[in-house]
């Protein structure tokens, strides 16, 4: 996976925790409420260790996501392995980021204070794209159940498994190409994926943009054995 990706800048100090832009919230192992995010309202930090962070995301009253931040011994490698819950089937899809440390660490704060760049990210099986194309009817999903069935030209369909509310929307602009428009809730677009199947009929090219700032992004799927 290839894209202009934002380092991500984390301050952990006096028993705080923020994210980016996200508002700092006490890291006491309690739960407090998010405002302004589409895919969390109820957050919890837990500092485990000068190594390790805990967080616990739900929504509505339901378990979304758990993170575990976890800091090399020379503080200069930072996992993140993510369970998220929120597919249809409620069974967790995990995956692992790795990223280097860019820059000293802070002193006087935690070891996960500071900016990381990422290095690479590795998902279990049912994070895999199970798609589907017959006649009009193209559908992306995971084992899990999240995903879409949308005709091709139709109107927006909702994505199961989304929180947010948003809808994709498919083109097929030529025979081996299908363009997936995601609207957020809104009605703004949020992502756009085109999805291109290689000659040698076993591999499909992605590249998109994501994200308010419309990020570049780009992989290759490989199909697998049925």
């Amino acid at each position: 996976m290839t894209g202009d990706t934002k380092p991500t800048v984390f301050e952990v100090r006096d028993g705080r925790f923020k994210r980016d832009d996200n508002a700092s919230i006490t890291a006491e192992g309690r739960p407090h409420p998010v405002a302004d995010d589409l895919y969390v309202d109820d957050q919890t930090i837990s500092i485990e260790s000068d190594h390790l962070v805990k967080e616990i995301d739900k929504i509505r009253g339901k378990l979304a996501y758990t993170v575990d931040y976890s800091v090399s011994a020379d503080g200069n490698t930072l996992t993140w392995h993510v369970a998220s819950y929120t597919s249809p089937d409620g069974n967790a899809a995990r995956s692992e980021t790795v990223q280097r440390r860019v820059g000293p660490a802070k002193k006087g704060a935690h070891l996960l204070t500071g900016t990381w760049k990422r290095v690479s990210v590795t998902a279990d099986a049912r994070n895999d794209w199970i798609l589907k194309l017959e006649g009009k009817r193209f559908s992306q999903r995971t084992n899990g159940g999240s995903g879409y069935d949308a005709i091709i030209g139709g109107p927006p369909v909702r994505l199961n498994g989304d929180n947010s509310g948003v809808r994709a929307q498919i083109t097929r602009p030529r025979p081996d190409l299908i363009v997936e428009t995601d609207f957020a809730a809104k009605g703004t677009v949020d992502d756009t994926f085109s999805m291109q199947l290689m000659p040698d009929g076993k591999s499909i090219r992605v590249t998109g943009t994501y994200g308010p700032d419309k990020r570049p992004t780009a992989f290759t799927m490989h199909k697998q054995a049925d």
